[in-house]
């Protein structure tokens, strides 16, 4: 209290002992009120200055001079120091045992400066006035005493045998503030303070009423009795030898045993490893014990998990905040998450009521932040993680370390709410680590953990300290707090457990006086549990879940709302793509500047486009992974609270799924706009849009895996490049895929490793794409591929098979072993490659193939087959002269002038990259075909080789820039076909992330690595 501020209500007690004339009673009280406030010295000084005010003759009217103290009090005073005031004024007004007309209108000018509505007023008048308290008949009273109330007598009692006299506590609901009076001459103490007859006292949170012969009487008690009829559902809660073990076989909890009731605040304590968390987890039913039971009015928590859903709030020692949304918006989606019937209105009416009794409403506009940005305070943010559980008030509610890093004063702010919540009818177990002394007061029931898991104490927290000194034969072991001010130190106990043997050399050693074991004895034999009463009603949960669409929408909107409320995340994933493209593009827009050179810049001479499209898949997948990768890792902590409430996860990860893809999609057009642009790709983006968008939404739903299985953004990180250079090494452009290890390699297929390569399917696509179906190729593929395959056939196909077939013809007398393996060689390759040729030719008939038997080689057989080997020979060269001549006549008809011949001649250079050309079709290379397990592997122009018809319906392996892929029985367009492989790898991911496969086997094999 301000000096500026003592002097006015002391000017202010002037004028009402003026009123009458001050007395010697009056100045009594004032110097016992300044000597509450301040120390005896300057009490009377003080004094001093009240007799001068007393004692003047003031010029001003009284009443006016009244008003403008008050006026100095109310900018200076909380509501409950007022009414302190107006207690303070009563019993000077009452000192002389008598109110006057004038006393009593001055205390009401100074009641109603006060702005303390006049039935209250008068309600406290007659609660100090009264010397029989059982003559008042007050909703808001209590009285406490030895005499058995009459059971037509509806005033709220507290029956104690031998209590010495008669104690009321008045409460004032508005500010749940509570004020105790004594009537009575014996021993009577309020928090270690003896009580004066008929004097008033604050009755604090952690107050407690003790007397010789009499059971203390707690601060719990009492508001208990206020409150007990406004408890929407009771609750009774009951632990029944519960242990814990964990899955390495170290015991957790020992033969826990808890019997509670709704509208109490249980303390847990315990030194660090005591298991204190492990039994927060077990209690709120997040992880089963290994034995024992948890029941709630008489059901199973983890057997009928169903009929208590909704019931238990849990809020971690973690923020479960989203940093990016404001105050009001966090509240706002975790009450959608909780309320399906309420609309938009009830929502908000419910979250600005919430603000208000966590007294955030200045800060609700104000965005979260995160710790070590803060844009709240830590007591601010303390206040809103118990918030998004007090949205929906569940019965019973666990909070781990709710004080933890707070200031003393945010400390006592955090638990006064709790306080509240229990006061109201809610069960609250809290894990506390060195609590202050009003905060230990404030609890009704401690529970106390030692190392091991060992309960070692459950009762009174202040009896607690008496205990732990009488069982170590302490002096003043019958005192729990300090007689003088009465303060308890919880550090006592824990001292008092860990008390260290001294050696022979007064040495303080590492061995206990008393190890748990014996503490647990101890306990055994000492402690009693409480008796508690039983329900069985069906406790009412709080939880009124949406449906897992809505819940999707909710996800979805929140997790937009947040990022786009974050600038810089926006800036560098909007921009990301552009700037990557810019810079890509522009690098490898090569042209020759020679002077012969009079177009500058061509598509079809830029030597760079491959590298472009694969460096553009690569790009994408870069993307794609950095956008995601750490979006669960984020969310993590947000995910224990809504894993608690058995949220939907397919909701979660399908929201994140579609706010990732529509980032992907935009993120791809700015990359394909820019890029194609400025390299002249034309005709195709939409082509090349949909293959990075689908290649980037693979790597979306990668980095969502990774995200999910590590806990660390770092570790994350390290992993992006790990995972990109497989999909760089491996996707056959940097490496071919015929010129990789032997052991690794499929000469006719991709090999598997190829097939698991998302940037190999992509870029097979997007060049198979961009070379059949530009605008100048469309019109001639169809043509240059039945030339190349004729081709291929006449020049290198049956000439080596006729070669083969004369060798066997001309050495079949041979009786050489060597040789006639060699024949018998030739002539299975001979049938397996012209058995190929009529399943893949509908038009080509040769029957006679049967009877060519590589075990028993018939001459005739074979001269047969040399015969049609002649055949087709002729064959495909006319269908390599219809076809020559069928795209002669196309290309004479677009080159009919010069002009035309021209424009031809440009059209190729816009559309027809000479480059991607010698890629796809194999043409740099001197190998044009290779000999293998009995068949022969056509290695030119793949882009023109038709798929062998596997043997399996379901098989589509085969080889790279295959124009078109078979499978089921059909011949599909390269392009959509790769796309759809994308499409299910990335929804193979996406189950995988839903039963959060890949964090299991890290978890796994974690703790083998731990255990071993």
């Amino acid at each position: 209290m301000s000096e500026k501020l003592l002097e006015a209500l002391l000017q202010l007690f002037a004028l009402v002992a003026k009123v009458d004339g001050v007395k010697v009673e009056e100045r009594q009280v004032i110097k016992d009120f300044l000597k509450e406030q301040i120390n005896a010295d300057e009490a009377e000084l003080y004094i001093k200055i009240f007799d001068e005010y007393a004692g003047k003759d003031i010029k001003t009217s009284d009443t006016t001079k009244t008003l403008k103290i008050c006026n100095q009090v109310n900018q200076e005073m909380t509501q409950q120091q007022k009414i302190v005031i107006i207690y303070r004024l009563l019993e000077l007004i009452l000192a002389d045992k008598v109110i006057s007309a004038s006393e009593n209108d001055f205390i009401l000018t100074v009641a109603s400066s006060f702005n303390i509505e006049e039935a209250l007023f008068n309600d406290m008048k007659s609660f100090v006035v009264e010397d029989d308290l059982r003559n008042l008949n007050q909703a808001n009273l209590i009285i406490i005493d030895g005499i058995k109330k009459n059971p037509d007598n509806s005033q709220k009692h507290i029956y104690e045998a031998y209590f010495p006299g008669q104690m009321g506590v008045f409460r004032i609901p508005e500010l749940e503030m509570y004020i105790a009076k004594y009537l009575g001459d014996k021993e009577l103490y309020l928090n270690g303070i003896p009580l004066k007859n008929n004097r008033i006292y604050n009755f604090p949170t952690g107050s407690n009423i003790r007397s010789g012969k009499t059971q203390p009487i707690y601060y719990s008690d009492v508001v208990s009795v206020f409150l007990k009829d406004q408890h929407t559902s009771h609750i009774s809660y009951e632990a029944r030898d519960v242990q814990y073990t964990f899955p390495g076989g170290k015991i957790g909890l020992q033969d826990i045993n808890i019997r509670e009731v709704s509208g109490k605040l249980i303390g847990i304590m315990g030194a660090s490893g005591s298991g204190k968390s492990t039994l927060m987890n077990v209690l709120n039913g997040t992880a089963e014990p290994s034995d024992g039971i948890i029941l709630i009015n008489g059901i199973d928590l983890y057997k009928e998990e169903h009929k208590t859903e909704g019931m238990i709030g849990f809020v971690p020692q973690d923020d479960l905040l989203i940093e990016d949304l404001t105050v009001y918006q966090n509240l706002y989606y975790a009450a959608k998450l909780c309320f399906k019937d309420y609309n938009d209105k009830q929502i908000d009416e419910l979250v600005l009521s919430t603000l208000g009794r966590l007294g955030l409403q200045e800060t609700k506009d104000l965005k979260v932040g995160s710790p070590l940005k803060k844009t709240i305070s830590g007591g601010q943010r303390k206040r809103l993680n118990i918030g998004l559980e007090l949205l929906r008030e569940p019965s019973i509610l666990f909070v781990d370390e709710p004080t933890s890093g707070l200031s003393s004063r945010d400390s006592e702010n955090i638990m006064d709410l709790l306080k509240e919540l229990s006061l109201r009818g809610k069960l609250i177990f809290v894990v506390i680590h060195q609590p202050s002394s009003d905060i230990f007061k404030m609890f009704d029931r401690l529970f106390i953990l030692d190392v091991g898991g060992y309960p070692v104490y459950y009762g009174n927290p202040v009896e607690g300290v008496v205990y732990f000194k009488k069982q170590t034969n302490q002096i003043n072991s019958d005192q729990g707090e300090c007689s003088e001010c009465g303060n308890v130190n919880p550090e006592q106990i824990f001292n008092i457990l860990e008390t260290r043997i001294v050696d022979e050399y007064g040495k303080i050693t590492n061995k206990r006086k008393l190890s748990p074991e014996k503490w647990y004895d101890i306990y055994q034999e000492n402690i009693d549990l409480p008796e508690i009463e039983h329900y069985d009603e069906k406790p009412e949960g709080t939880l009124k879940k949406p449906n897992v669409f809505s819940q999707w929408w909710i996800f979805l909107t929140r997790d937009f709302l947040s990022k786009i409320s974050n600038t810089q995340y926006l800036a560098i994933n909007l921009l990301e793509a552009p700037f990557l493209a810019f810079l890509l593009a522009y690098i490898v827009r090569y042209y020759t500047q020679s002077e012969t050179n009079e177009f500058g810049y061509l598509f079809g001479k830029n030597v760079n486009i491959p590298a472009y499209i694969f460096m553009a898949v690569i790009v994408a997948l870069f993307m794609g992974l950095t956008v995601s990768a750490e979006e669960i890792i984020r969310d993590r902590k947000i995910l224990k609270r809504e894993v608690f409430l058995k949220l939907s996860r397919a909701s979660y990860l399908f929201s994140k799924t579609a706010l990732l893809f529509s980032l992907s999609a935009i993120q791809t057009v700015f990359f394909v706009f820019i890029g194609n642009y400025i390299l002249g790709i034309q005709g195709l983006s939409y082509e090349y849009w949909l293959v990075l968008f689908t290649v980037s939404c693979f790597a979306n739903m990668l980095g969502l895996n990774i995200s999910s299985a590590f806990n660390s953004a770092v570790t994350v990180y390290i992993l992006i490049p790990i995972l990109l250079i497989p999909q760089l090494m491996l996707g056959g452009v940097l490496v071919k895929f015929d010129e990789i290890n032997p052991n690794l390699t499929a000469l006719d297929k991709v090999p598997l490793f190829g097939e698991v390569m998302a940037s190999r399917w992509a870029f097979e696509a997007l060049s198979v794409n961009q070379f059949k179906n530009n605008e100048f190729e469309k019109d001639f593929y169809l043509y240059d591929r039945v030339i190349a395959d004729s081709e291929f056939k006449t020049s290198f196909l049956i000439p080596e098979l006729k070669n083969k077939a004369d060798y066997t013809l001309q050495f079949l007398s041979s009786k050489d072993p060597d040789v006639q393996e060699k024949l018998s060689y030739n002539v299975r390759l001979i049938k397996n490659e012209i058995e190929k040729l009529l399943k893949n030719y509908d038009k080509l008939e040769f029957p006679e193939i049967e009877r060519l038997d590589a075990d028993y080689i018939q001459r005739d057989a074979l001269e047969d087959v040399i015969d049609y080997l002649d055949y087709l020979n002729l064959y495909f060269s006319k269908v390599n002269q219809n076809a020559m001549s069928e795209k002669d006549k196309i290309v004479a008809e677009m080159t009919k002038t010069e002009e035309d011949e021209k424009a031809f001649r440009m059209k190729q250079y816009l559309y027809h990259n000479d480059q991607l050309q010698k890629l796809v079709t194999n043409s740099t290379s001197l190998v044009r075909f290779v000999e293998t397990e009995e068949q022969i592997i056509q290695e030119v122009n793949p882009i023109y080789k038709r798929p062998n018809i596997p043997d399996s319906p379901i098989s589509f392996r085969t080889h790279f820039y295959a124009p078109e892929k078979y499978f089921m029985g059909k011949f599909y367009n390269t392009l959509p076909f790769n796309v759809v492989v994308i499409w299910v790898m990335t929804i193979l991911l996406f189950v995988l992330l839903y039963f959060d496969v890949l964090r299991k086997l890290v978890d796994y094999f974690g703790n083998l690595s731990k255990y071993r």
